[in-house]
């Protein structure tokens, strides 16, 4: 499973034939092509997908900032943050949050800003290797790249509004099952368990 497999996924819930690049010339590639990646990072941030949680050390930048004790640098692969924690909390981050706050910073770019010492970061990575996507994500992306090029392609609402619904059940099974791999007492924050499309 490639990029090129979840576009010809896309343009078979439209029953728009198939594309062998996404550098075609054709009106289908080249909306895959604009669609493709903006949607891919769109859903990375719609819901904490196990494959694209990524824990990692912040690096400390030297200035300090107003409000709080410690500035430290943006992960480069980092699409959303969800938590900052230290190593007391390792284990417990999600249900002991801890503050932090995501800003540009004047010197040194963005930064995360957070009174918490010697921080951890967990946040959703950008992924681009569609061999680490989980079935749910992709049939999530594909239907949501049909819904996105239904109208240019087809003109049909219905077809869109069916891709949207399938995209959002992809997403809500995904859900599902995650529950069904952690503890029972892990509590998600409002913005991921209420994600919607619309």
């Amino acid at each position: 499973m490639n990029s090129i497999d979840i576009c010809n996924m896309a343009l078979s819930f439209l029953n728009c034939g198939r594309i062998n690049s996404i550098d075609d010339t054709d009106t289908a590639a080249r909306l895959c092509k604009i669609n493709y990646n903006h949607l891919r990072r769109r859903l990375l941030r719609m819901y904490p997908w196990g494959f694209a949680e990524k824990i990692t050390k912040l690096a400390l930048f030297e200035a300090q900032p107003i409000g709080y004790l410690y500035a430290y640098a943006y992960p480069e692969d980092c699409l959303l943050m969800h938590f900052v924690f230290d190593e007391d909390h390792a284990s417990n981050y999600e249900e002991e949050r801890q503050d932090f706050r995501v800003c540009q910073l004047a010197d040194a770019g963005q930064a995360i800003l957070t009174n918490v010492e010697k921080a951890y970061a967990c946040y959703a990575s950008d992924i681009k290797q569609t061999q680490r996507f989980s079935a749910e994500f992709v049939d999530a992306l594909s239907h949501l790249l049909a819904s996105s090029i239904a109208m240019t392609l087809t003109g049909n609402t219905e077809l869109q509004s069916i891709n949207l619904q399938l995209a959002q059940q992809a997403v809500d099974l995904a859900r599902y099952q995650d529950a069904t791999e952690r503890e029972r007492h892990t509590r998600y924050p409002h913005q991921y368990s209420d994600a919607r499309f619309m």
